[in-house]
């Protein structure tokens, strides 16, 4: 499977302290969505224009316009700023399907550059009008190890006024890549960043920003927890669990009877080491970790974005938040069976969340962090 990680590198114009670039990544099962947008100006006034065109690109394309229409509507509307002082910002957004086909609009912005093979080139987009306005359309594949990279006008214009009339331009970038050596990396976007600074007397003259979306086999994790609804679905529950591919974590004592079951796999019991945080763990051949349910789920749920140095070393609730957030890709197969004894008060009172809450809060932050999070109810 493939995954598509942004390396993301911000580089304030000298001199301010709010950055006039914005960028945002959506990862869903049908694709990945980036978008990189520069505020006219600089400072709080570009930051609240290049947030606002951002989000509504975001919530046009989660709302069901395709890319294409949210792209055009965004663009169409700057229109006004150039006779009216409402917020303009310039964008390129891109959209990734799974299988690495990739298309980018550009308005008012940097050409998109494409890294394949080690070698890096300016990808020649098709300008068309919308309006009163010029969007340019890029369309191409991502195979593994390939690159997309996304620069604001801080990037391309760097070394304006100091023996670059128009700045360095994106074929200087692509000859930075290629003599880099480096693979796209936030270490590459870093060296170029240092160029653009060098270039201009050793100041960023514009806000700076280099995103590469690079394409790699996706790490998977996928998480089992509570019986399904119906006892005639138990079968097919587990052969999801014994088919999938990535790591496997198991949590409740029910879901595992019924793995162990219909797998004809035995359970054994590790001993948990002593401590307040310390729970039980369980060992089922092909499976990575297996330990309770709601109280394990609820302990992961508090920390899974606290500093991994925070957690007791070797409990099962580090060992599942390792797990979570070294994934790229973490589907959660959830069964709707529900616990009467996980609605009593009493576990309310010590902080224990039913199975169906605390599922969704763990999908909240692991999103939060960028993961690619899809879940599926038996």
């Amino acid at each position: 499977m493939k995954f598509f990680k942004d390396f993301f590198i911000q580089n304030i114009k000298t001199g301010h302290t709010v950055c006039g670039d914005y960028c945002l990544c959506e990862r869903t099962p049908v694709g990945t969505l980036y978008v990189l947008c520069d505020g006219i100006g600089s400072g709080v006034y570009a930051n609240i224009a290049a947030i606002a065109c951002a989000e509504r690109i975001r919530e046009l394309w989660l709302s069901g316009f395709s890319l294409r229409a949210a792209a055009e509507t965004v663009a169409s509307s700057m229109h006004r700023a150039r006779t009216e002082d409402v917020p303009f910002s310039a964008f390129s957004t891109a959209h990734i399907l799974p299988d690495g086909h990739f298309t980018v609009y550009s308005y008012e912005v940097s050409k998109p550059i494409l890294v394949q093979a080690g070698g890096a080139s300016v990808m020649s987009p098709r300008f068309y009008t919308v309006g009163y306005e010029v969007v340019g359309e890029s369309l191409g594949q991502l195979d593994y190890g390939d690159a997309l990279l996304l620069t604001s006008d801080g990037v391309t214009q760097a070394g304006m006024g100091h023996g670059y009339g128009f700045g360095i331009g994106e074929e200087t970038v692509c000859k930075l890549i290629n003599r880099s050596g480096l693979p796209p990396s936030e270490k590459l976007a870093k060296s170029i960043a240092m160029h653009c600074k060098q270039v201009s007397e050793k100041r960023f003259e514009d806000d700076t920003t280099i995103a590469f979306l690079y394409c790699r086999e996706a790490s998977e994790v996928n998480l089992f927890t509570g019986p399904p609804s119906k006892p005639s679905m138990d079968k097919d529950y587990a052969a999801v669990l014994q088919k999938s591919s990535g790591k496997k974590i198991v949590c409740g004592s029910t879901t595992m009877d019924i793995i162990s079951r219909e797998l004809d796999l035995p359970v054994e019991t590790i001993m948990p080491r002593s401590g307040i945080s310390s729970l039980p763990e369980y060992f089922i051949e092909g499976v990575d970790l297996a330990a309770e349910g709601a109280i394990t789920l609820s302990q992961v749920c508090n920390v899974i974005d606290e500093p991994l140095d925070k957690l007791e070393d070797n409990t099962v609730v580090k060992q599942i938040c390792v797990m979570l957030r070294e994934a790229d890709v973490i589907n959660l197969n959830i069964g709707k069976a529900v616990n009467d004894a996980h609605e009593n008060f009493m576990f309310k009172q010590i902080g224990v969340r039913v199975r169906r809450n605390v599922v969704d809060a763990i999908a909240q932050k692991l999103r939060f962090m960028g993961k690619l999070v899809t879940e599926k109810y038996y």
